[in-house]
């Protein structure tokens, strides 16, 4: 939790925002796939289902085509239910006619609607968790490229139509707000470090009157979309202190309890406990994703060095000015905040095992030290002017191609990454299968994280409908066994029943969404990157799934897409033709 807020604290904060001053009512309606917004006319009706001619078309099944209508009159907002299969309800009570007021929950299947005084202008900029997503897959490459901090904050409490509009209100331009569950909420914060994100997601929590709160920090945290979704769900579990600065474990499937049902992850399992007894370095490729750190652990925990300590860094995710600090400690007086001696990882790891993840993103300098550890077996804090004998065995992981990039030029220093380093690393090389490569693990993957998802949620939900679960074994899982756990995860949340069905899942696995445009890897941080060729594809991107989407949703119909994306349709034929989305649908 992100620490207790007091009474008076919340009453403080909780404030209605200058975007909900105005005075024309607004229904937002949440659903899976976000907020929508639509402003109520004095004197007319606003018809909400799930498909045309309904004024507010929501893709739901919960929905009747034509589901409950809302009308103002005389200052007042009334709610017909126009004879719904699954019926309307106002504050948890079933309703025929109802008067709604401001703060007032209306139920209209499994969407919620709720009464605001918001203008389509001033109204809050809420994404469904998909769209989220790809907004923080976005900014965390920004942050890699600009070396900027980026925070992710969870927010749970009552259902999210209560208070959203508060914490939205309260936000920076930069900052992005996203649904996770009906009773959950993510925002993004970019470029705020831990300590004035931490005070911020304070503010917050005490505005959604919020009983739990998570954070995690890029790149402290995790150097990808899918890792802060991941450490952020284990900071509302864990609570989360002020000062508290341990990664959060990336998977919460032991090494022990891991699942091995291909021949290919078997012939790793099989080399790995060959390789544990030894006292040799290992080096282990993979993509992001696939649990090199859980390979490592079972290193570690099959070798005689396990009863001392594993300590892992990923090298990606630490500025270059503070990874030899981080792996061989500084003293006291080193530099200006270096008010008292601290040991780095490979001190606390005497005796025991460092894993290095990325380890191909070290700077040319911190490679040179990690050298001498590794030939010498001395290391000297910063600051310090003694050597200091430690015992460790190295386990190295990395996305990247470390051959390829020895032969690389790399400024003054000379190559990207040094050859002798990597004949110092590689002495035995383990190769991680993508899950995509592993398919027949997909499915004992899902239940195991279903299971630990229930208990972590106080969820009953049994199983996968058979339809998810083919989706599932059909999608190319970009981001592994993390893009998996993630989707699990939140299915389990949202489910509706006690079976995980096709709605539950990101659209991204409902569609089979191309990949490209959502990628999951770490970018490295000193990438050459043409910064707006960059933005160019990202729109273009962005425009063609916003358009294939209502196409979609209206069967190839482009007069009816067009009416959903709210364009003429000769802009749409344009946009259509610009795009080459027309033979698609033919």
């Amino acid at each position: 939790m992100l620490g207790t807020v007091s009474e008076d604290e919340r009453t403080t904060l909780r404030r209605d925002p200058p975007s909900t001053r105005a005075h024309q009512p607004s229904l937002l309606l949440y659903h899976r796939e976000g907020v929508k917004v639509v402003p109520i006319p004095a004197g007319a009706a606003i018809v909400v289902g799930r498909t045309w001619p309904s004024d507010a078309v929501i893709d739901d099944r919960s929905l009747s085509r034509q589901h409950a209508r809302f009308t103002a009159k005389g200052g007042a907002v009334e709610v017909e239910d126009l004879e719904s299969t699954n019926g309307t309800w106002v504050n948890g009570e079933r309703v025929t006619r109802s008067p709604v007021a401001l703060g007032d929950v209306v139920r209209i299947g499994d969407v919620a609607a709720s009464l605001h005084t918001v203008t389509p202008r001033g109204a809050p900029d809420m994404s469904g968790h998909d769209r989220f997503i790809t907004a923080l897959e976005d900014e965390v490459r920004r942050a890699h490229t600009f070396g900027r901090p980026v925070a992710l904050v969870m927010l749970r409490g009552r259902h999210v139509s209560e208070w959203t509009p508060r914490v939205a209100g309260a936000l920076r331009t930069a900052d992005r707000l996203g649904i996770y569950a009906d009773d959950t909420a993510l925002v993004m914060l970019p470029e705020l470090a831990r300590d004035a994100a931490l005070a911020r997601a304070r503010e917050l929590a005490a505005l959604a009157g919020a009983t739990h709160g998570g954070l995690a920090m890029f790149p402290d945290d995790g150097a990808s979309a899918d890792e802060l979704v991941s450490a952020v769900r284990a900071s509302i579990k864990t609570g989360l202190a002020a000062e508290a600065q341990a990664r959060a474990p990336r998977f919460s499937i032991a090494p022990s309890n891991m699942v091995v049902r291909s021949a290919l992850m078997r012939a790793v399992l099989d080399e790995v406990a060959r390789v544990a007894q030894s006292p040799l370095c290992v080096l282990i490729h993979g993509e992001t994703g696939t649990g090199k750190e859980l390979i490592a652990r079972a290193i570690h925990e099959g070798s005689p060095r396990r009863a001392a300590a594993l300590r892992s860094i990923n090298c990606g995710a630490i500025p270059a000015t503070l990874v030899e600090g981080a792996l061989f400690g500084h003293e006291r007086g080193a530099f200006t905040s270096a008010d008292r001696m601290t040991k780095g990882l490979f001190e606390q790891a005497h005796g025991g095992t460092v894993f290095l993840d990325e380890v191909g993103e070290l700077s040319h300098v911190a490679q040179a030290a990690l050298l001498r550890v590794l030939e010498t077996k001395k290391l000297m804090r910063i600051g310090g002017d003694r050597e200091i004998d430690v015992d460790v065995r190295v386990i190295a992981a990395t996305h990247r191609d470390l051959e390829a990039m020895c032969d690389e030029p790399r400024g003054e220093h000379g190559a990207a990454f040094r050859r002798d380093l990597l004949y110092r690393l590689n002495a035995v090389v383990l190769d991680l299968p993508p899950l995509r490569e592993r398919p027949e693990e997909i499915e004992p993957l899902a239940i195991a994280f279903l299971t630990d998802a229930n208990a972590q949620s106080g969820r009953s939900v049994r199983g996968f409908h058979p339809g998810a679960m083919e989706l599932m074994r059909r999608h190319r899982w970009p981001g592994n066994v993390r893009e998996l756990k993630n989707a699990v995860e939140r299915a389990v949340v949202i489910a509706r029943s006690d079976l995980v069905g096709d709605a539950d899942l990101p659209a991204r696995v409902r569609e089979g969404a191309p990949t490209a445009h959502h990628p999951t890897t770490s970018v490295p941080r000193d990438a050459s990157v043409d910064f707006k060729e960059r933005i160019k594809q990202q729109t273009r991107a962005y425009e063609t799934e916003i358009i294939v989407e209502a196409l979609r949703q209206a069967g190839g119909n482009q007069t009816e897409a067009a009416r959903r994306l709210q364009m003429p349709v000769r802009t749409l034929t344009h946009k259509m033709k610009e795009l080459d989305i027309k033979k698609t649908f033919r």
